[in-house]
């Protein structure tokens, strides 16, 4: 029996795979499997495993020192990552650390909150969510889940906040609703009238939300959400902790597709390649400036803020994505990923809703459950690691080499379907 409690498992969980070694895209096992990481390790591996970019920078910085407190001190290393991160926006004006991304998403609500206090606006102390949003798993980011499943269990725990319903979705940056969405202002309005005055911030996942099963939020749908939210005076978080520095082919979804800088913004999987567990806060000047105008220091504090590990993996990272065509290349393979989504679609009758956008593809399954609790293991036997969403199944997969993956992805999950077909 082993002695760990693995994460979204029974406390004795079987039949789990013994990782030795892991290179490129791929895993591989105690008893010789080498296996594609379709889900990039939870959505965090831009550069896939081992890449000498980030090795080599983690080696060099563990050589001079690995960590110090971050209270009264700094140095190069971290200063130049918030150099970075900041001049990814022309708003921003600082950046704070954490080590995973519902941190970074409890500093973001906190800020939102305290800013609000501060201006004597004590009224505000709820948020808007969007209907199918998740942003973590502690307390505060569970509150403005609008997943059931996630926190059920917890509502005795958890504060009262409003969502966003009826979203827009679409099955990519060609679908109509992309640019011409059926959002109901009428219908928003009177929601706004009745929750924004209780309310400090609207935070969204720009674009794609992850755990509602990688649904594709219509871009139109959401710049006209914020643009009335902004109208009621809401401060917006934008979570890009799964899309950000690379997934969608840009450093900032907001920035890019939706064209405007939110006053928090929370990135984390890609930031450090998914080497280092570090996340990272960015700050609107027009928050920050609440907190020198008060002279109000922000009392949150993590040991492993600012650490300096992490920042060097991620400035190497970052650099690589400067002086690279990596994001052109994702955007380049983002068709094929929609075309081989459409091609399984029609093909096998019990595949709909094929969608892709950026560095990810996902359908949805009309199978029964006891189908779809086969992928998993369907998935290793084929060679691939799969990890469905209920009945949705997707790939994430490194983004390092996408015209070459894609290829594979295709094939490989090619072999889980034809199984799969039998349950039909």
């Amino acid at each position: 029996m082993l002695s760990t409690w693995l994460p979204a498992s029974i406390p004795d969980e079987t039949n789990l795979l013994n990782i030795t070694r892991a290179k490129g895209s791929y895993l591989y096992t105690v008893d010789g499997r080498e296996l594609y990481d379709g889900v990039s390790s939870w959505w965090c591996k831009p550069l896939g495993h081992c890449h000498p970019i980030v090795t080599n920078a983690l080696a060099h910085q563990a050589s001079l020192f690995e960590h110090h407190i971050p209270a009264n001190a700094t140095n190069s290393v971290i200063e130049e990552l918030s150099s970075r991160l900041l001049g990814i926006f022309t708003q921003m004006d600082k950046v704070m650390y954490a080590s995973d991304g519902s941190s970074a998403i409890e500093i973001a609500m906190k800020l939102a909150y305290e800013a609000r206090l501060l201006n004597g606006e004590q009224a505000k102390n709820h948020f808007i969510a969007l209907s199918g949003a998740y942003h973590g798993e502690t307390a505060l980011t569970l509150s403005v889940c609008g997943i059931d499943a996630y926190k059920k269990n917890y509502q005795g725990l958890l504060t009262q906040n409003f969502f966003i319903p009826n979203l827009t979705y679409v099955s990519s940056c060609d679908d109509d609703l992309w640019h011409e969405s059926d959002f109901d202002e009428a219908l928003y309005r009177e929601f706004f009238n009745l929750h924004a005055s209780k309310c400090c911030a609207l935070i969204i996942e720009p674009i794609i939300q992850g755990a509602n099963g990688l649904k594709i939020i219509s871009k139109d749908f959401l710049s006209r959400l914020i643009h009335l939210a902004r109208e009621y005076g809401l401060y917006i978080i934008a979570d890009e902790i799964m899309v950000g520095l690379g997934r969608l082919a840009c450093y900032s979804v907001c920035v890019s597709y939706l064209g405007f800088e939110p006053d928090i913004v929370c990135f984390a999987k890609n930031l450090t390649a998914g080497v280092i567990p570090m996340s990272a806060v960015v700050i609107n000047k027009k928050i920050t400036d609440i907190f020198r105008y008060y002279r109000k220091l922000f009392p949150h504090s993590h040991t492993h803020s600012c650490n300096t590990l992490g920042a060097s993996v991620a400035n190497a990272y970052l650099n690589h994505l400067a002086n690279s065509d990596m994001l052109i290349e994702i955007k380049q393979n983002e068709l094929g990923l929609l075309k081989m989504m459409q091609d399984f679609s029609n093909k096998y009758d019990f595949i709909i809703n094929p969608r892709a956008i950026g560095g990810v593809a996902a359908c949805d399954l009309n199978l029964p459950a006891s189908a779809i609790s086969q992928i998993f293991n369907l998935g290793i036997q084929c060679g691939i690691y799969l990890r469905p969403i209920n009945n949705t199944l997707y790939v994430m997969p490194p983004l390092h080499d996408l015209t070459s993956d894609v290829p594979i992805i295709k094939s490989l999950l090619t072999m889980v379907l034809e199984v799969l077909q039998k349950w039909e």
